[in-house]
């Protein structure tokens, strides 16, 4: 699902990717430690489920903080979040409708940026521009990751998140979606020729390590 968040002090509106299949959902709750909570609910007082967790928007949080309190931000005074369907997302630009409802909003013009994406193809091609053949030397190595690997809840607890629910830089490259593809055709069996297949799995071990 396509995702933007906004950084009204910044005046820019980011595309992020949404979080890894089978991310589990909770509760959208804050607390604090006074021992104050609340639980954000929809129109039927049902609770809001998200992510728990959420690497690359705590990745873009923390860089957008900008110092101010935590109620400021979660509230949405600070950074906003649209979560669109892949259907809404094709039938309509909706960058565009959220620019224009952003101005609306705050007089000001929001620069529509990609950061995350950019990043992976500048290093993409800093690399030379690997394939599966030459495999890419550090394919979702930790200089890579997308976000803390644990953080601090605010309340004394520490937050692991779980390997397979991190983001990686290279999740976002030209060189993963190669690779995506020759796995795909190997479950298909388009790859039937028994050395074509050990090379092809070969090549994609390489590209993992």
């Amino acid at each position: 699902m396509p995702r933007l968040v906004s950084c009204h002090r910044c005046a820019i509106l980011q595309r992020i990717p949404d979080v890894l299949p089978k991310t589990p959902m909770i509760p959208a709750r804050l607390e604090w430690t006074t021992g104050e909570s609340y639980t954000y609910t929809d129109d039927d007082g049902l609770a809001i489920m998200v992510p728990a967790y959420d690497p690359i928007l705590e990745d873009f949080v923390i860089k957008h903080d900008h110092g101010v309190d935590e109620r400021v931000i979660v509230n949405g005074q600070m950074i906003g979040v649209w979560a669109v369907d892949q259907k809404t997302w094709d039938a309509m630009d909706v960058v565009t409708k959220v620019k224009a409802e952003l101005r609306d909003q705050t007089q000001k013009h929001y620069e529509e940026v990609d950061d995350y994406r950019d990043a992976a193809l500048r290093c993409y091609n800093e690399h030379g521009n690997p394939d599966i053949t030459t495999g890419c030397r550090d394919y979702k190595d930790d200089s890579k990751r997308l976000g803390p690997a644990t953080y601090d809840d605010g309340d004394g607890h520490t937050i692991t998140i779980p390997p397979p629910y991190r983001q990686y830089q290279c999740y976002l490259c030209p060189f993963q979606q190669a690779a995506i593809q020759v796995e795909l055709r190997q479950r298909r069996g388009m790859y039937n020729d028994k050395k074509n297949l050990a090379q092809r799995s070969k090549s994609l071990k390489r590209a993992a390590r």
